[in-house]
C-alpha cells in the first residue's frame, strides 16, 4: 500500500510537466511490474508483434480479476491507459493519480455522462495513447465471458482507431471476484491482431 501511495503522488506531482503522459506511462510500468513480481505473478505474453506502438488504439479484453489491470498495465507493449468505474474517483490519492495520469473515469449509470467519458477516450486515443477497455463492463463472477457492451464500438466510432483483442487466462484463479487475497502463479495474455476500423455491422462478428 505505501508502494502504491508513493507511485500515485509522484504521478500527481509530475502532471503540470507530463503533457503526454510519459512519465505517468513509466511510473505505472514500474509500479504494476514490482507488483506483479512481489505476488509472485509470472506473465507470458504472446502477440507483441501485432502491436504498432506509433498509434493510439483500443484494446478490449475479457475481465476476470483485479490482477487483470496490473497484468496489463505492466505487460501491454505501448502507452496504455483504462476506462474505470468513476467510483474510484472518491479514493483520496489514488483517484486522482488517476486522473492526472490520464485514466477516464465513466458513470455506468448515466449514459449522458458515460458518452461524454468515450469522448474524452477519444480524443486521448487521437494523441496517441492507447485505451483498455472492458466490453463486458465488470468483472466476471465465473470465468466465463460474459455478453459485450456497446462502449467499445462507440469509442471505436469516435476515435476511428483500431480494435485489438486481448485475451487473458489466469487471472481469475489468482484472484477470483470476491476474493481480497491473491495467490502467485501465471498468467497468459495473448494479443490478437488488429481489426481496422470501418462503420459496419460486420466489425461485431470480426471483433
Amino acid at each position: 500500500i505505501l508502494y502504491s501511495l508513493l507511485i500515485a503522488i509522484l504521478s500527481i506531482l509530475v502532471y503540470p510537466v507530463d503533457l503526454r503522459h510519459k512519465v505517468s506511462n513509466f511510473l505505472m510500468k514500474v509500479w504494476t511490474n514490482v507488483v506483479l513480481f512481489i505476488y509472485g505473478i509470472k506473465v507470458n505474453v504472446y502477440g507483441v508483434e501485432n502491436v504498432d506502438p506509433a498509434k493510439g488504439k483500443i484494446y478490449i479484453s475479457n475481465h476476470s480479476s483485479y490482477m487483470d489491470i496490473f497484468v496489463q498495465l505492466a505487460k501491454l507493449p505501448d502507452n496504455v491507459r483504462m476506462i474505470y468505474k468513476k467510483e474510484i474517483n472518491k479514493i483520496p490519492i489514488l483517484g486522482w493519480a488517476m486522473l492526472c495520469a490520464g485514466f477516464v473515469s465513466i458513470d455506468r449509470v448515466n449514459i449522458r455522462d458515460a458518452m461524454r467519458s468515450l469522448d474524452k477516450a477519444a480524443v486521448r486515443i487521437k494523441k496517441g495513447l492507447s485505451v483498455v477497455i472492458y466490453p463486458e463492463g465488470t468483472r466476471t463472477k465465473n470465468g466465463s465471458v460474459d455478453e459485450f457492451r456497446r462502449g467499445m464500438f462507440f469509442l471505436a466510432d469516435k476515435s476511428q482507431a483500431d480494435i485489438i483483442p486481448v485475451s487473458l487466462s489466469g487471472t481469475f484463479e489468482l484472484m477470483p471476484t470476491g476474493s481480497a487475497k491473491v495467490k502467485g502463479g501465471t498468467v497468459n495474455m495473448v494479443i490478437g491482431k488488429p481489426v481496422k476500423y470501418r462503420k459496419d455491422k460486420e466489425l461485431l462478428n470480426e471483433v
